[in-house]
């Protein structure tokens, strides 16, 4: 008596269900690492672009102009003025101020001329005049090469404090930095305020809550 044989195995139904199963668990995987990258290169972006505004506000505040000819070269917290610091609409900053030589320890007389270079543009960065003829980079103001003034031509860069009854305060102005760059297809963005009181000008306190700055 002959007995037929029994033979193991998976269906073709079977086989098409455990292939879109398969399919749609890989698609999940994919699509969460891929989505992990690119949060990660924003993530670094972002802590790049906050260095960099670090370093940029450091550099406008103590130094203007890297060390050269044996002299420190001082920031904008050291110029002062007799006439208006922000000229030509605000869109240029003006100071004078006092530099150490490093060989006497003597002073050197500096003078701090800011325009934007490229305004309007997302190469917009500060530029500066003063020393120009000795051709030391101008990329000292613009660290890394980072957008960090994107919204030059729709927000002044530049603008005096305000008193509490809205008149302009020049004591003291501020340059606002707006970073921003695309990562990955993500948006990155870094805003920031640096305040630059004016030297040999009085700081008046305000009364009203505000911490002494204004909006």
């Amino acid at each position: 008596m002959a007995h037929g044989t029994s033979r193991g195995g998976f269906t073709l139904v079977e086989l098409m269900i455990t292939a879109v199963i398969s399919a749609v668990i890989l698609g999940a995987v994919v699509s969460s690492f891929v989505g992990g990258i690119r949060l990660l290169k924003a993530t670094f972006a972002t802590a790049e672009m906050s260095l960099r505004a670090r370093d940029l506000r450091d550099r406008l505040l103590f130094h203007a102009a890297p060390t050269h000819n044996g002299t420190v070269w001082a920031g904008l917290l050291s110029g002062t003025n007799s006439a208006d610091v922000l000229e030509a609409n605000a869109t240029k900053i003006l100071m004078h101020c006092a530099a150490m030589k490093n060989n006497a320890g003597t002073m050197a007389n500096q003078t701090i001329q800011l325009i934007f270079k490229d305004s309007g543009t997302a190469k917009c960065s500060f530029f500066s005049e003063d020393r120009y003829d000795e051709r030391w980079p101008h990329r000292w103001l613009h660290p890394g090469g980072l957008n960090l003034l994107a919204d030059c031509s729709a927000t002044a860069p530049l603008v005096w404090a305000r008193n509490a009854d809205n008149t302009e305060d020049h004591s003291r102005f501020y340059i606002r930095l707006t970073g921003r760059t695309d990562v990955a297809g993500l948006s990155v963005e870094h805003n920031e305020r640096i305040v630059v009181p004016v030297f040999g000008r009085q700081q008046i306190t305000r009364t009203d809550g505000k911490g002494g700055l204004d909006k």
